[in-house]
């Protein structure tokens, strides 16, 4: 019976860990450019279906 973690064990669940890290940043900076294109688009659809961009819309 083996007690405790050896040193490989550790050092894959730190990897894992910060791995995991990077892909939540990733996927959170991946959202808001989305997000910041998608209200992108919705105003250029505005600007479309009614020539201008309503007031409370510009900035």
């Amino acid at each position: 019976m083996r007690i405790g973690h050896t040193h490989a064990d550790v050092y894959d669940r730190e990897s894992d860990y910060w791995q995991d890290i990077e892909e939540a940043r990733n996927a959170q900076t991946e959202a808001q450019k989305n997000s910041s294109k998608a209200a992108t688009n919705g105003e250029r659809k505005k600007i479309y279906d009614t020539g201008s961009l309503p007031q409370e819309d510009a900035k």
